[in-house]
């Protein structure tokens, strides 16, 4: 509250300054953590698939994985939802019967209903899709947190930038068995990640470590599009997420 001899300071200022910059930057974090927690259930359905075959002395079998689906069917039919497609994928040799092996669903086009994902793992398939190095699930795998990887044209619209989110899925005795993950497109996160950069003074951004812009409060600055130069420019306000699924930055230019 302000007296009447002491006038309020200018918005841009109040809204413009490292403080301004640093709460938005915390803003985007807990978005960024609360959209990683929806993965709960689906990670804990597909520890389930590992912990019942574990009492009986085994590992599971692919097609035991299939009970994450009911899991993957609330995230993708929830009303609001922001998930285009989503499911667990199997760490090397942690099923009985299969290599490598992803239980994966999509939303099916104009209310067709979800549909399964099927990618051609066979090493010695000229298609074959390796997802041990992709970041997505590397990361998880190698550092055991949860990972925001991208954006990255998804592998069913070549249109449409999405962020892939993933948690590790550990099971007692048994260790890093997959993750639990799910892409979402870009533009369903608008509404999380745009409003906190509406409240900083002048044109302001979210970049990612190379400096690719994920939201923006310009048209000048289209999503997907490289912006270094505010990375670098030492006149920017910056001020990095807090998170650790990230490597993310606000900039304010």
């Amino acid at each position: 509250m302000t007296s009447a001899s002491s006038p309020a300071l200018p918005v841009a200022r109040a809204l413009g300054g490292p403080a301004a910059v640093e709460r938005c930057a915390r803003r985007v974090a807990a978005a960024v953590d609360a959209v990683l927690a929806e993965l709960d259930a689906l990670r804990a359905a597909a520890a389930d698939c590992w912990t019942r075959a574990a009492a009986e002395g085994r590992r599971p079998g692919a097609a035991e994985l299939a009970a994450v689906r009911g899991a993957v069917g609330e995230l993708l039919a929830r009303p609001g939802s922001r998930w285009f497609g989503c499911g667990a994928v199997v760490a090397p040799g942690a099923l009985a019967d299969a290599d490598l092996h992803a239980e994966w669903w999509y939303r099916g086009a104009r209310g067709a209903g979800e549909r399964r994902l099927r990618l051609v793992l066979d090493p010695a398939d000229a298609e074959f899709y390796d997802y041990r190095a992709l970041p997505w699930f590397a990361r998880p795998r190698d550092e055991g947190r949860a990972v925001v990887a991208g954006p990255q044209v998804d592998l069913l619209c070549a249109d449409r930038y999405v962020l892939c989110c993933a948690r590790p899925v550990v099971v007692p005795g048994a260790g890093f068995v997959g993750v639990a993950a799910g892409d979402v497109p870009l533009a369903a996160l608008e509404r999380l990640l745009v409003p906190p950069l509406r409240e900083l003074a002048g044109e302001a951004a979210l970049l990612d470590g190379e400096g690719r812009v994920l939201a923006a409060t310009t048209p000048a600055l289209p999503v997907g599009s490289l912006a270094r130069g505010l990375l670098a420019d030492p006149a920017a306000g910056r001020a990095g997420v807090p998170s650790a699924a990230v490597d993310w930055t606000v900039a304010r230019g």
